[in-house]
């Protein structure tokens, strides 16, 4: 009887090494993924990490030549006009040193009359337009400045009397108002005898 059981005893203990072995290699092939998703994970994050750096180097790139842009087209934004307006500096001085020489001031007149209308064009080829103030004009507070109200008999009530100031607009955009005197209308003297003039013809 007592062989029996020592060979059951040792049959026993066989099993148990066998499932431990079995276990310790299980355990073994679980931390081997275990370590290889880490490792895989790890090598993921560092990717994503130098791609980051490489986009974030590129954002900081673009910012600085955004910002040098920027303060070209500041610095250097109106070469264009400025180029076009020496031309009409170089005409009006070419008048006044024409003018010391003669002793007739029409000459010099014309001159100026000339670069006026040059510089005017010059203006407009950069798309600045002189804003229409003329008398009898209806006034637009989108575009004019009321500098005094005062009453007419010639002119309707809200309607400019003359221009003191011309204004101009930048394309759609107002670069400086007309200023102008608008008519408040006739005086109410003057319409009560209109009336008054009106009633004794009727009768």
């Amino acid at each position: 009887m007592k062989p029996e059981n020592n060979d059951d005893s040792k049959g026993q203990i066989e099993l148990d090494e066998n499932n431990e072995q079995k276990e310790t290699e299980i355990e073994e092939g679980n931390n081997n993924n275990i370590v290889g998703e880490v490792t895989g994970q790890a090598q993921e994050y560092k990717d994503l990490y130098q791609k980051y750096m490489r986009l974030a180097a590129d954002f900081e790139n673009f910012k600085k030549r955004s910002a040098k842009e920027r303060a070209d087209v500041i610095a250097y934004g109106n070469e264009e006009l400025i180029k076009a307006l020496l031309n009409v500096l170089d005409n009006l001085e070419r008048a006044l040193e024409h003018s010391e020489s003669q002793d007739d001031p029409k000459p010099l007149l014309e001159g100026v009359k000339l670069v006026h209308k040059q510089f005017l064009s010059c203006l407009e080829k950069f798309h600045v337009q002189h804003i229409d103030a003329s008398q009898g004009k209806e006034f637009d507070p989108r575009l004019h400045q009321a500098i005094e109200r005062v009453e007419s008999e010639e002119v309707k009530q809200g309607h400019i009397i003359s221009e003191m100031l011309k204004g101009y607009v930048l394309k759609d955009r107002l670069l400086r108002p007309a200023l102008v005197i608008v008519s408040k209308g006739a005086s109410a003297k003057e319409e009560t005898s209109e009336g008054a003039e009106n009633t004794d013809e009727q009768s």
